[in-house]
């Protein structure tokens, strides 16, 4: 930059002194002298103009036609897509980004277009989605797609977005039969317990001088009538997701709280439970083995937290009523009280507050009673005791 000034600076000087001679030889009459020292004067003048002046800004870029970049920008963003976009326009199957071309090997047009793709494309409502399943080297892999359309030159066109949900329904499968086996081994363990003690009871009363043969006739009937639910619990449950709906039949109350009050006993016999059916009707219809269950679940879970928490005192009670429609049986205990934040999810399948939990109790016994038209659910705790209602419809005329 320095250079340039001093450059500049003697092409003024040059042409000061051109112009002075200029002018001198003007005076003296050498016309030819000033005519070459005007040259001179004007053409290191110009120069050193020129060079003052500041350089010339570069062209601009070509312009950019109306719409590219918001194009390119599009296209980098669907490129950044992991799930592969397709369109099917005119019967002709087309990837979209760069996850779609990479998984039909193909650059644009998809020639080998799948044909159960393009009938899913073609049959599936725009908002809604559908399953797949693609041919990829001899592997059968399932896609979820969700389908949309697009405006294209005036042409509606389908597009398709694929999802690979391989992963999730293998790992959704392992969980569900992980969970059924978890339902069905517990259920079973817990009944099996109380039956095996009241058999061991009924053994020991034998061996009386003389034995009581009216209590062992009693025990041996409980262990007959339980053992048989729990087969024809068993044989129902065994290959299903869900629970089987309830075979409804007329069962007699005073029946079923005796049965579970004996395994009651026979199963925790520290803990006190009162039954009380007076305000109850002499029968129910209903399903006798998930009915037996579900109360079973709720009385079990109340000992289990009485003796987890240590209760000096542990008491349960059981008592069945008539309500205007409905037969309403209350299991209440003197365990720990349930905060307002669990009223709800200590129903939820697997969700337990216990060290040895499962969580499966509850969400049986709701799952069962909402089976038969009920529900069941958590009472506000009063006087010490926590208690769950599960009520269960009348029908009309019953």
């Amino acid at each position: 930059m320095a250079s340039d000034r001093v450059a500049t600076g003697v092409r003024m000087l040059v042409a000061t002194a051109a112009g002075a001679a200029a002018a001198w030889s003007a005076a003296a009459g050498l016309y030819a002298t000033t005519v070459l020292a005007l040259l001179v004067a004007a053409w290191t003048g110009g120069a050193a103009v020129f060079a003052l002046r500041p350089p010339l800004p570069p062209p601009p870029p070509p312009p950019v036609p109306a719409g590219e970049d918001e194009r390119r920008r599009l296209v980098a963003y669907l490129d950044l897509s992991p799930a592969p976009l397709v369109v099917l326009e005119d019967g002709v199957l087309r990837a979209v980004n760069r996850a779609a071309r990479r998984l039909f090997a193909a650059d644009d047009t998809i020639a080998a277009a799948p044909p159960a793709l393009v009938a899913v494309m073609t049959q599936t409502a725009p908002g809604r989605t559908a399953t797949v399943t693609l041919d990829q080297g001899g592997i059968a892999r399932p896609f979820a797609l969700a389908a949309g359309e697009l405006l294209l030159g005036g042409r509606v066109a389908q597009v398709g977005a694929l999802i690979d949900i391989g992963t999730e329904l293998k790992a959704a499968e392992a969980t569900a039969l992980r969970d059924l086996v978890q339902v069905l081994s517990h259920e079973i363990v817990n009944a099996l317990t109380p039956i095996a003690s009241l058999a061991d009871t009924a053994a020991a009363m034998l061996r009386d001088t003389p034995p009581d043969l009216a209590a062992v006739r009693e025990a041996v009937e409980t262990v007959a009538r339980r053992s048989g639910g729990l087969q024809r619990f068993g044989d129902t449950y065994r290959s299903l997701a869900r629970l089987p709906a309830p075979d409804r039949n007329r069962v007699g109350i005073a029946d079923l709280t005796t049965d579970l009050a004996r395994l009651f006993a026979v199963r925790w016999p520290g803990i006190v439970l009162d039954v009380d059916i007076t305000h109850a009707p002499p029968t129910i219809l209903a399903d006798a083995d998930q009915l037996s269950a579900a109360l079973w679940a709720v009385l079990q879970n109340a000992a289990e937290a009485m003796i987890d928490a240590a209760v000096p005192a542990p008491a349960a009670r059981l008592a069945a009523t008539t309500t205007v429609d409905a037969v309403a049986f209350t299991l209440a205990n003197r365990g720990p009280a349930i905060t307002p934040e669990l009223a709800e999810t200590i129903f939820h399948p697997f969700m337990t507050t216990k060290p040895e939990g499962s969580g499966v109790g509850l969400a049986l016994a709701r799952q069962i009673v909402r089976g038969h038209g009920g529900d069941i659910a958590l009472l506000p705790a009063a006087g010490g005791w926590t208690a769950f209602v599960a009520s269960l419809p009348l029908p009309r005329g019953f």
